[in-house]
């Protein structure tokens, strides 16, 4: 019989490193919960939680001090990962914080490699297909391009608004393109 919460590692038998992105939503927490309940018994488990910062245009930098970009960035990512930083404390684990720049999906694909992570825990809302159509989702991101294993936790369903509106929103003005396009 198997026990009841088993965690696999694909490198040092060990450690376990976990990769779990943070930001300022609900659904960090969602994450962060699981990962603790599913892995912090473990001792050797690492948690490594990440904030990505979006990149700074070139045309913005050219004209901002590169110290000055880094620490606007830093403070940011701090201020976004404070309740996931608390809340890892308060559970008595094992845990570090870093920030990355750049396409959300890339980036913590490549932070996990980097840190030879065994999986990455991120946290996301429930959509539909159409509605991640639209958006750039850093989860389908991760789940099309990792070579790590990836644990999706849903959060809440989105709303009536999110669910229909948007996509209807977004439909209407690619065909409006189109039409435009067309004359």
């Amino acid at each position: 019989m198997l026990p009841e919460r088993q965690s696999y590692n694909l490198g040092d038998k060990s450690m376990n490193k976990i990769l779990i992105p943070v930001d300022d939503s609900s659904n960090t927490l969602l994450a962060l919960k699981h990962a603790v309940n599913t892995y912090g018994k473990n001792p050797a488990t690492e948690f490594h939680i990440c904030n990505v910062q979006p990149g700074m245009y070139r045309h913005i930098s050219k004209f901002i001090n590169k110290n000055t970009i880094y620490e606007w960035q830093a403070e940011r990512a701090k201020l976004a990962a404070k309740t996931a930083a608390d809340f890892l404390e308060r559970a008595g684990v094992n845990f570090s914080f870093n920030y990355v720049c750049g396409d959300k999906g890339e980036a913590l694909r490549d932070e996990a490699s980097r840190l030879g992570c065994s999986r990455i825990v991120i946290g996301s809302a429930k959509k539909n297909t159409l509605m991640r159509l639209f958006e750039n989702s850093t989860t389908a991101k991760l789940l099309e391009t990792s070579n790590i294993p990836v644990e999706v936790v849903t959060g809440r369903s989105v709303s009536a608004m999110e669910r229909w509106g948007i996509p209807a929103i977004g439909a209407g003005a690619a065909t409006a393109l189109m039409a435009a396009i067309i004359d």
